[in-house]
């Protein structure tokens, strides 16, 4: 059902972008939908975001991680004020979390689906320039948690007790193509997700009182 919510709020998402950059004041009725080239002169924007992540979770509560790969898309509006600065919201549904290196019967991986929430203020670097460079805050609230041991993912569907809450500074560089622009963003999370609560079947490693946090690396391309 949470799926199906989310592939929901996905295609709204889209509808709106590709409703939102056609120019209404030259469009006739049965004229295709055709994208608008992002201007100095618009104030506003909206529109779609997707990418791919290199995502970890990194702290002592699991140790030996690895990264993994994971998808996000979404949406995003943005306000221009004067002198190149920009204030930028992003919507989007992305996969977190890390792969480890365990020995049979323990904890080989976890998947986390979240929804993020990135507010950020970028500038551009003169006028004119293509590059764009920005630094935010993210709120982002765990929505699924799936836990791994060995290569199978735990039967009963009881995941781990984490905190579905948590925050990230975010840093940006975003370069504009013609039609699209590609974005690059850093966030490390700042709570650490891990309740102190025993987890199911009492997985090991198992440690209660560490530390549980995650970081990503994205990579977005803008509509």
């Amino acid at each position: 059902m949470r799926l199906k919510v989310i592939l929901l709020i996905i295609g709204t998402s889209f509808n709106t972008a590709l409703f939102a950059q056609t120019d209404s004041t030259n469009e006739e009725p049965d004229e295709p939908i055709e994208w608008n080239k992002p201007s100095d002169n618009e104030k506003t924007r909206l529109g779609i975001v997707m990418g791919i992540q290199t995502a970890t979770l990194f702290g002592n509560t699991l140790p030996s991680n690895k990264p993994m790969m994971g998808l996000l898309g979404g949406g995003y509006a943005r306000y221009n004020f004067k002198r190149g600065f920009s204030l930028q919201q992003q919507f989007q549904v992305s996969f977190k979390g890390s792969n480890f290196n365990a020995a049979a019967g323990e904890i080989s991986a976890l998947r986390l689906l979240y929804l993020d929430f990135p507010l950020i203020l970028s500038k551009k670097l003169n006028s004119k320039s293509k590059h764009r460079i920005g630094a935010g805050v993210q709120y982002a609230r765990l929505i699924n948690t799936v836990m791994y041991i060995d290569t199978k993912s735990y039967p009963s569907g009881i995941s781990p007790k984490l905190d579905n809450n948590d925050w990230s500074p975010v840093l940006m560089y975003q370069y504009q193509f013609d039609y699209f622009a590609l974005q690059v963003t850093l966030k490390n999370g700042l709570r650490n997700l891990n309740l102190g609560n025993a987890w199911p079947e009492n997985a090991k490693p198992l440690n209660n009182s560490g530390n549980l946090n995650t970081s990503s690396l994205e990579l977005n391309i803008i509509f």
